[in-house]
């Protein structure tokens, strides 16, 4: 059984941002709060991944292995073992999900399963409450820069736009190398699919790939069958239809050369900098034409945490 995602809802929602991208030597916008570049947190090189996809465009994906040890380790493994190299994003539904790997479980025979980790025993401390009401979790907010829900002692990564989980079958443990990263809110997800990471830039890329989906069953019998030139035929179909999704390579950064090593730093939550643009986005004065009665609310899903580059030479 090949490992996707249920099938996308009719339910359309409106377009989220991606993190804030922000060049260190960039000021910040006079309407947003400006964070001492120590008070950031660097992002763990081990934990950094880069997927060049060709024409300088690169989704850089930040792990999350407290949440999610293996999971993200299994996706890291994967990376350093070249197993996405010249492989495509090959499922891509509007309004739904970018999926990456190889897709039929021909080729995915013998390749080790995870357990499902999609919510763990957490204490609190930590935790950053959002200070809004959420509609999917009794508690929504933050732990290092991540989006999670909670409910009791429970915490869960939720599934916003640039969450980057793990993609399966039915059976909840049954993910290995195949992943999915939302294009809008997928909150039903959540608690049902393991979250291990999120895009912390290269969420433009993701947009703009060629909206594509799977092999159906016929398409695949013919690819993995016996006739060698319909074989052949089906390859060269499908290698035309995903080109603009196929991943040149993915990268660890702990393996690149110090002087390669992009290096990033992550808003600090909690952090006063991190509540005063919080606050910023509650805030509807700048509307008052139209508002009568401001929300003083945000979905956690519109406000990613900003990051920014920080090594010497950022790539333009």
């Amino acid at each position: 059984m090949k490992r996707h995602l249920i099938p996308a809802l009719a339910l359309l929602a409106a377009c989220q941002t991606a993190p804030a991208a922000i060049e260190a030597e960039t000021p910040p916008s006079p309407a947003e709060p400006e964070a001492e570049a120590a008070a950031w947190r660097p992002v763990d090189p081990e934990n950094l991944l880069l997927f060049d996809m060709g024409e300088d465009r690169t989704i850089t994906i930040e792990l999350f292995p407290e949440a999610a040890p293996a999971n993200a380790g299994s996706i890291r493994d994967a990376v350093r073992a070249g197993f996405y190299d010249g492989e495509f994003f090959y499922r891509v539904i509007e309004t739904h999900v970018a999926q990456a790997g190889k897709e039929f479980d021909q080729l995915l025979d013998g390749v080790p399963t995870v357990p499902f980790e999609a919510e763990r025993t957490v204490s609190a401390e930590g935790f950053d409450p959002l200070g809004s009401a959420d509609l999917f979790a009794p508690q929504a907010g933050h732990r290092a820069g991540f989006p999670v829900g909670r409910e009791g002692g429970q915490e869960w990564l939720l599934n916003c736009p640039g969450a980057v989980g793990m993609a399966r079958s039915m059976a909840p443990d049954s993910g290995s190398t195949e992943f999915y990263i939302p294009l809008l809110p997928r909150r039903y997800l959540d608690r049902n699919y393991t979250i291990f990471g999120r895009v912390i830039d290269g969420m433009d890329v993701v947009n703009r790939l060629a909206r594509v989906e799977p092999f159906n069953e016929e398409e695949t019998e013919a690819l993995f069958g016996d006739d060698d030139p319909l074989a052949y035929q089906m390859a060269q179909y499908r290698r035309s239809n995903l080109g603009p999704n196929m991943i040149v390579s993915a990268r660890v950064a702990a393996d690149l050369p110090e002087d390669e090593r992009p290096a990033w730093e992550v808003m600090p939550t909690p952090s006063a900098e991190w509540e005063a643009l919080k606050e910023s986005k509650r805030d509807y004065s700048g509307a008052q034409a139209f508002v009568v009665t401001p929300p003083k609310i945000v979905d956690i899903c519109t406000l990613p945490v900003p990051v920014r580059r920080v090594d010497a030479d950022p790539a333009p």
